[in-house]
């Protein structure tokens, strides 16, 4: 299968979510700093996202869509995976599996998927008027305490607020995009 083939397979498959109902989310979130007083720390009020690998929506159906990422030739890119129930068990560590309420459930109403240096960037997912976008990326934690956030990398951003990402400085740089009415 052609890359351009294997996409278009990919955009399809989150496609698939519009019209069905959403459930519950859970995931593995990784922790955006690795030792704060002996143990991760996963909230830091600079980061308007969570860093999830993988993502799991329960439908209403029973069954279960999955958001993980892959990595493409050049670069990583999201990878859904419709009917994989995701990760059971608590990795531990600087990971923690856990419920994830303040995302938003009912039915998906519309689905919009970005290309970015030909992979599945980014997917905008309208669950009953609200606005979830997922993003392949990773925030690195700097020497200096600081943080960096970088695109295109192995973890599953997610915004409940899509203009926020507007507001962060990545690497590399990200094109500003239109998600109309939120």
């Amino acid at each position: 299968m052609h890359r351009g083939d294997w996409l278009t397979d990919q955009i399809r498959k989150f496609d698939q979510l519009r019209g069905r109902r959403i459930e519950s989310w859970t995931g593995v979130e990784m922790a955006l700093r690795e030792d704060v007083g002996g143990s991760p720390r996963f909230e830091d009020a600079t980061v308007p996202f969570l860093q999830l690998a993988p993502l799991t929506a329960r439908l209403d159906d029973g069954t279960f869509f999955t958001v993980d990422t892959d990595q493409g030739d050049r670069s990583w890119g999201l990878l859904p995976n419709p009917g994989a129930p995701g990760t059971s068990t608590d990795p531990g560590g600087i990971f923690r599996l856990r419920s994830l309420p303040e995302l938003p459930l009912g039915e998906v109403d519309a689905v919009s998927a970005f290309l970015d240096d030909d992979v599945l960037a980014e997917v905008l997912i309208r669950i009953q008027g609200r606005s979830l976008l997922l993003m392949a990326g990773e925030v690195y934690e700097q020497w200096d305490g600081g943080l960096s956030f970088v695109r295109h990398d192995e973890s599953v951003l997610v915004f409940t607020d899509p203009s926020a990402a507007e507001s962060i400085d990545w690497l590399p740089e990200r094109r500003k995009r239109d998600f109309g009415q939120r």
